[in-house]
């Protein structure tokens, strides 16, 4: 995608931005430091309205004379619980925590579109809402956003939101209508039975016996109940239980995650589940618990807008058709208020092969301008 030539020009800008928020990644809700950096940035840019929401959040409105509509942007801020292993000048600082998951980048967009705005503010014919967000990564932040009314004061009309990808060639868009993200859900199940001697097992009620049952009974639900051509994923990831190697086990804990693009198969998953927790408590006498800690609803990206965004490119090569990932984003949230549209940014390269979530994840920051060059498109700005 050719950049406009203001666009161009805020390379050093980009990579001086990026940098200063990948030195200090915070996790969720714990973002002060990083929100200050932003509202100290945002402020030269003159919006109409600058406020903290949702505890470590920010949200910067710019009014336009006559609007046509009101607009929003979103960028995730917070890093995860990874400790970095490049060795970078601009490696992070917080010990054991890092910004795998390029949200430094989501947020570095949205402040290099402030510049663009502070300095075509008369061209502006829809009103502007940057919302920085904290806790996307699993802690469902979006909600409080939301809750804390991020989508009022203007009323939004239309969100996007975009994410580095080096799963997707660098400088590419890659997108695709319909469901583009999982609906996820992390869950616990807790299993209370009746300790006793190791040697006395009839007067217990094994809590460990019984797990291992539930573990392969719930693993069956997708493999036997759903249609093998509806995409669907059960992982148990943690477990935790027993005293010691002589005592039955009365207690046993264990959570995994849940993920499926249709509405109806998810439901459907999470019914058959309570139905066998409620099946082995009648069968063991053991009392079973089933709770979901966050759920996501799918990423389902609106054809028209990514029909829309598709006239905005330069050439066809530009764009490319993403394929739908087991991921999940709780921009879906948003997407449930207002059409919403979120993309993806090409930052794979030779150079930058890490995945994300991974310690040595990293990317070229020029890439972020193509991000930038979007927006600025999106909002029709430096056009006069």
């Amino acid at each position: 995608m050719e950049l406009h030539s203001e666009v161009a020009a805020l390379s050093e800008a980009c990579k001086r931005t990026r940098r200063a928020l990948h030195r200090i990644p915070e996790t969720a809700f714990t973002e002060a430091q990083t929100q200050a950096y932003i509202e100290s940035a945002l402020r030269l840019s003159e919006p109409d309205s600058l406020e903290r929401i949702a505890g470590t959040g920010v949200k910067a409105v710019y009014y336009a004379k006559n609007p046509r509509s009101t607009i929003a942007f979103r960028a995730d801020m917070d890093a995860i619980n990874v400790s970095e292993q490049n060795r970078v000048s601009y490696r992070s600082k917080h010990a054991g925590k890092m910004h795998a998951c390029g949200h430094d980048g989501h947020m570095t967009m949205l402040l290099l579109l402030s510049t663009l705005l502070h300095a075509h503010r008369a061209e502006l014919q829809d009103n502007v809402v940057l919302l920085f967000q904290p806790g996307e990564e699993g802690h469902g932040g979006a909600k409080r956003m939301i809750a804390a009314g991020a989508l009022h004061h203007p009323a939004v009309d239309c969100i996007y939101g975009l994410h580095v990808w080096p799963a997707v060639e660098k400088g590419k868009i890659a997108v695709r209508w319909g469901p583009m993200m999982a609906q996820t859900c992390e869950f616990e199940i807790v299993v209370r039975g009746k300790s006793a001697h190791g040697a006395m097992p009839q007067l217990g009620v094994d809590a460990i016996v019984i797990t291992a049952e539930l573990i392969s009974m719930v693993q069956t639900v997708i493999t036997r109940s759903i249609d093998p051509h509806q995409d669907a994923l059960l992982t148990i990831g943690r477990i935790e239980g027993g005293r010691a190697h002589n005592v039955i086990a009365d207690k046993v804990t264990m959570s995994g995650t849940l993920r499926a693009f249709s509405n109806e198969v998810f439901f459907d998953l999470i019914a058959r589940i309570e139905s066998i927790v409620r099946g082995l408590q009648l069968a063991t006498g053991a009392k079973i618990t089933f709770r979901k800690l966050m759920h996501y609803p799918s990423v389902d990206n609106p054809r028209a807008l990514v029909e829309s965004i598709y006239t905005l490119a330069d050439k066809d090569t530009d764009m490319v058709i993403a394929d739908p990932v087991m991921t999940g984003e709780d921009f879906s949230f948003y997407q449930e208020q207002a059409p919403g549209l979120f993309l993806l940014l090409g930052t794979g390269e030779e150079a930058h092969q890490a995945p994300l979530h991974n310690g040595r994840f990293d990317f070229d920051e020029s890439v972020l301008l193509t991000g930038v060059e979007l927006y600025r498109r999106i909002l029709g700005l430096c056009e006069r």
